[in-house]
């Protein structure tokens, strides 16, 4: 890929946790999936398969909830980064579609700039607007109706979530997906570059 003159790497986190009842456990990894190719087709870049398990401690509680360590997830995004620095990837994007991978991936993109500063490492923020409500609200159902609408049921959604639920639409979920990607390519394409690291069109690594 990199001889080709795509030298930016988009590494996608998700997370695997119960959300409300209604939505399937994977919708953090299967939305990754989904912002991941956004981001790497708008950037002209390399998009690697998705860490599908991330650091869900908060959610370890409700049923079908799958974690890993600050550190455990820290550690492979690093591994993973530097393994596309060695490959010759110069911009390396780690987004998250799971809030409690943020810090910690923010972490691992610090590191990687201080210890390669011939590479620009980024872990950009979605943008999910002013009010997007409870966890597995009308925010996420909206989202995932138009990614897997075929995995939602909102009769089955807890009491907690119930009304927002129901208030969620496919026409939301386009916008609040859009506004999403957006944000996180503009704080990518913000960022000052390292010489030598523009890129070309988008590329899926194998699985």
């Amino acid at each position: 890929m990199v001889e080709s003159g795509v030298a930016t790497a988009v590494v996608p986190f998700g997370s695997v946790e119960g959300h409300g009842g209604h939505l399937p456990v994977g919708s953090d990894a299967l939305l990754a999936d989904v912002v991941g190719e956004a981001v790497a087709d708008r950037l002209g870049g390399v998009l690697a398969p998705t860490v599908r398990v991330g650091c869900a401690e908060a959610q370890v509680q409700e049923p079908g909830t799958l974690s890993v360590p600050a550190e455990t997830l820290c550690d492979l995004a690093l591994n993973i980064a530097r393994r596309l620095i060695t490959d010759g990837f110069r911009v390396i994007v780690l987004l998250s579609t799971h809030g409690g991978n943020q810090a910690i991936l923010e972490g691992a993109a610090r590191q990687l700039n201080e210890q390669h500063p011939e590479v620009l490492a980024c872990a950009p923020r979605g943008d999910v607007g002013p009010a997007p409500g409870a966890r597995s609200g009308e925010w996420l159902t909206s989202v995932m109706l138009v990614v897997r609408p075929d995995l939602v049921n909102v009769e089955s959604a807890d009491a907690d979530v119930n009304d927002e639920a129901r208030a969620a639409t496919a026409e939301r979920g386009a916008h609040n997906l859009e506004r999403f990607v957006s944000a996180m390519v503009e704080t990518v394409q913000d960022q000052p570059r390292p010489r030598g690291s523009g890129g070309s069109r988008s590329r899926s690594l194998p699985e």
